[in-house]
């Protein structure tokens, strides 16, 4: 399942429980105080499930920070006392054994799935035969590069979600592009420009979510 979809349900879920609260079917305000720990930790399982492409340093950190305060609900300790101690740990160890150069992330597969909270992907495509996929970030960013990439005969469909963050897709000049999507407090902006050629140019259709975000397409 891809982050849009998770974010989606995020935003179905509050609704539904505040709607339900509003009737007095569901004293929804008592539920999310009490478990909202889980929260924290679903969004730390879907960053890990999610991170073909990106650190699985965040997800490992929500859950370890959901893990925390829900435990601080069920042990007769102030747990939470020690949650920016072992915060500051965490990060301290992430500085010392992450590498200072990242590298781009190889891709080959026909599918692109990649999903950054709080985090970071950079990814080069040398797929050969390219259908799309699905690049979300929030309170992140993405860079991703399609210049080597060659689309499939039926051409590729991708799925940009933007939270918070912003995306950066690269493409060859010979690559023909359809932007449509909905801005929300956000926007995307296409800067390619299309080689002329006389044979029928390979289409990618870009579906852009931006909320409080952006998302750039350029050559």
């Amino acid at each position: 399942m891809s982050g849009r979809v998770w974010f989606g349900l995020l935003f179905l879920l509050f609704g539904l429980g505040f709607l339900m609260h509003q009737a007095d079917i569901l004293d929804f305000k008592q539920v999310l105080s009490t478990w909202w720990p889980f929260i924290v930790i679903i969004i730390g399982i879907v960053q890990l499930v999610n991170r073909t492409y990106s650190s699985p340093v965040t997800g490992w950190l929500f859950i370890l920070v959901g893990g925390l305060f829900l435990a601080n609900q069920w042990v007769d300790m102030n747990l939470a006392a020690f949650i920016w101690p072992l915060l500051l740990i965490f990060i301290g160890l992430v500085i010392i054994f992450t590498k200072k150069d990242r590298e781009q992330t190889a891709h080959t597969g026909s599918d692109l799935s990649s999903f950054a909270l709080f985090s970071g992907a950079e990814i080069k495509s040398q797929s050969q035969a390219f259908e799309g996929g699905a690049v979300t970030t929030v309170f992140g960013g993405a860079e991703i590069d399609l210049r080597e990439a060659k689309l499939a005969e039926k051409g590729a469909t991708v799925d940009l979600t933007a939270v918070f963050g912003g995306t950066s897709l690269i493409v060859p000049e010979d690559m023909h592009v359809e932007v449509s999507g909905i801005p929300i407090f956000g926007g995307w902006e296409d800067k390619t420009r299309t080689k002329k050629s006389d044979e029928q140019l390979a289409t990618l259709k870009l579906n852009c979510l931006a909320v409080f975000g952006g998302v750039e397409i350029k050559n």
